[in-house]
């Protein structure tokens, strides 16, 4: 999550087993509770090994009231919702009904221009990689309930941003991780099917594969046994809901149903769309770093000998980490109620060659600062030209934010170092009235970033 520096039509096979889940005995649920006396609210686990499932759940469903998360509870996955649109475009391709090269202004209403800083047009390939030169999201948003931030965002807006949009790169440049690349793709995809992107997604993803506990927040939507999402100091925080960016991190589910998905994805269930989860999950370009190739949507990695794939989420009160592992055929996941770091979990569970964080750092004394103490610090530090820490205060709060990567609080241990809750991550700041450099230190690194 932070600082990654690597590093419904029935299945046709046999039927889907899941564990009833474990609820307080076993190393999984000693996991759990474990990582929740240092952060978070509750967990759920997920762990697919051929057609075995378990399901594991610790913890509560809201903060202060006792009452245990259920078992059936549904979670905010976020991003890993662009793997499910990434899947949609691998189906129409093994459809035949459009090529990853093909142009997406073809699906998009008359008059809506997309188009690279060469004015060549951006394909379906280059919002699926994160390589189509759009940003993050759109200049033109602006929530007036910041809380659900995407709510209010239609499809009049995009498409007025899309008209107004100057491209300043070209496709394939560079990798620009973009909300709003898969948010329009998702739309586009509607578009190009005759169809919308929620009906699409039921009828060629959720239905055939049986997710049936699967569900798209739209606006106004409400689900009754969706968990409280809080953010990381443990305070409930409001659902978010989406509308035309749907494409980009609507879905909730259960952990049975991401479970149902994992299996599909990994090959030990047969499916209609074995073609579709092959082709999203080939290396098609480079990723985030050298050794991340990206698939469509999924992030490649080489673990002990082996490639995996993974794709986190994360909203304001959740947080979800997927990883599949297809030569071993297992796949394993965690859900959280909370804005906390999971990733590191799942791929324990996954491989336990890999040992989780030890989050005993996140447990200092607090020290608290003033605006006027804080503003120094803040600035542009860069480790080397692709990887940069932007410092702001907010308040009475300094902030961090790593290239391509969402930003976090960080708390003051003294009034130059400070460690962040989100994570393992401590950063100290040289002693001058205006720090020329920091060093960071997590995971048994310590970096020295300087002052642009």
């Amino acid at each position: 999550m932070v600082l990654k520096l690597l590093k419904a039509a029935a299945i046709a096979g046999p039927a889907w087993p899941c564990a009833a889940p474990a609820l307080g005995a076993g190393p999984t649920a000693a996991l759990l509770r474990t990582r929740l006396t240092e952060q978070g609210v509750g967990l759920v686990a997920v762990q697919v090994q051929d057609e075995r499932v378990e399901i594991t759940t610790q913890g509560l469903a809201r903060q202060g009231d006792g009452a245990a998360l259920r078992d059936d509870a549904l979670f905010e996955i976020g991003s890993i919702t662009k793997t499910f649109t990434a899947l949609l475009l691998a189906d129409a391709v093994v459809r035949g009904q459009l090529a990853l090269t093909d142009s997406v202004q073809d699906a998009l209403p008359p008059g809506t221009p997309l188009v690279d800083a060469a004015g060549d047009a951006i394909r379906w390939i280059d919002l699926a990689t994160h390589r189509s030169g759009l940003p993050r999201l759109p200049a033109n948003m602006a929530p007036s309930t910041p809380a659900d931030p995407y709510n209010e965002y239609r499809e009049a807006e995009l498409l007025a941003f899309l008209k107004g949009f100057k491209p300043v790169v070209a496709r394939g440049a560079r990798f620009e991780y973009s909300n709003l690349g898969f948010g329009l793709m998702g739309y586009a995809l509607g578009r190009a099917a005759r169809s919308n992107y929620p009906q699409l997604l039921a009828s060629r993803v959720l239905q055939p594969l049986g997710m049936t506990d699967a569900y798209l927040a739209l606006p106004g939507r409400r689900f009754d046994r969706l968990a409280t999402g809080h953010d990381a100091q443990r305070r409930p925080v409001a659902h978010w809901h989406l509308d035309v960016l749907a494409g980009a991190g609507a879905l909730v589910m259960s952990g049975a149903a991401l479970a149902r998905y994992a299996q599909a994805a990994i090959g030990v269930v047969d499916s209609p769309l074995r073609e579709a989860f092959a082709l999203a999950e080939r290396e098609h370009a480079p990723g985030l770093s050298a050794i991340n190739p990206i698939g469509l949507a999924w992030n490649l990695a080489p673990l002990n000998g082996r490639r995996v794939l993974n794709h986190d989420g994360g909203t304001a009160g959740f947080s979800s980490s997927l990883w599949l592992d297809p030569s071993r055929r297992r796949a394993t996941a965690v859900l959280a109620n909370a804005f906390v770091e999971v990733n590191d979990l799942a791929l324990h569970l996954l491989d336990d060659s890999v040992p989780a964080k030890d989050f005993s750092t996140t447990r200092q004394t607090e020290v608290t600062l003033s605006p006027e103490q804080l503003a120094p610090l803040a600035g542009v530090y860069a480790l080397r030209p692709d990887l940069k820490l932007t410092l702001s205060v907010r308040g009475d709060q300094l902030w961090a934010q790593a290239s391509r990567q969402g930003a976090f609080p960080l708390f003051a241990s003294a009034p130059r170092r400070f460690f962040a809750k989100l994570t393992p991550l401590q950063i100290e700041f040289d002693d001058a009235p205006t720090p020329a450099a920091l060093t960071l230190q997590q995971g048994g690194q310590s970096l020295r970033f300087v002052r642009e």
